[in-house]
């Protein structure tokens, strides 16, 4: 049985903040190649998506606290504690998921468009990353060092019975 974290281990953290950084410079610079126009509405997109998220945070038993993501503490920073009710009763299903899919799926689309138009090696890299992110780094990053050692997802978590379903 994996040890329950009240306050997740700061590598974890670090690790799931390089690899969002990362994948959102990563979609920027492709999306950018298009135009740069999107670049700047992806990445606005990414960050109205992360914004969307801490009211969540502030219902969460790691409210304050070094969660796997860091949003614990970062929560408690602008908003006050919220009932944690309010973070049982939401239902997490592939319509709620499809916004933070999208933050992968355009920039591959985009870059395999990019790379049928005008092959690059360097855009060939970029969208291999994207799909290792996907594919490779989420799973082993929400299934080995996050989910399973969340003291949220004892209580309930939205998200654990969407990807339990999967």
């Amino acid at each position: 049985m994996p040890e329950i974290f009240e306050k997740y281990p700061m590598k974890i953290v670090l690790t799931f903040w390089l690899a969002t950084l990362v994948t959102w410079w990563v979609g920027w610079l492709i999306l950018d190649q298009l135009h740069w126009g999107l670049g700047v509405l992806y990445i606005l997109y990414v960050l109205v998506l992360e914004f969307k998220i801490y009211p969540y945070c502030a219902c969460c038993c790691y409210y304050g606290k070094r969660c796997a993501f860091g949003r614990g503490l970062i929560a408690a920073k602008f908003l006050k504690k919220r009932d944690s009710k309010l973070f049982c009763s939401k239902k997490v299903g592939w319509k709620e998921m499809f916004p933070s899919i999208l933050v992968i799926l355009i920039p591959v689309v985009t870059g395999i468009y990019l790379l049928v138009k005008d092959f690059n090696w360097f855009g060939l890299v970029l969208v291999v990353f994207l799909a290792l992110i996907w594919f490779v780094f989420n799973p082993l990053f929400f299934g080995k060092l996050a989910c399973c050692h969340c003291k949220q997802g004892s209580i309930c978590c939205p998200a654990k019975s969407f990807f339990d379903k999967m």
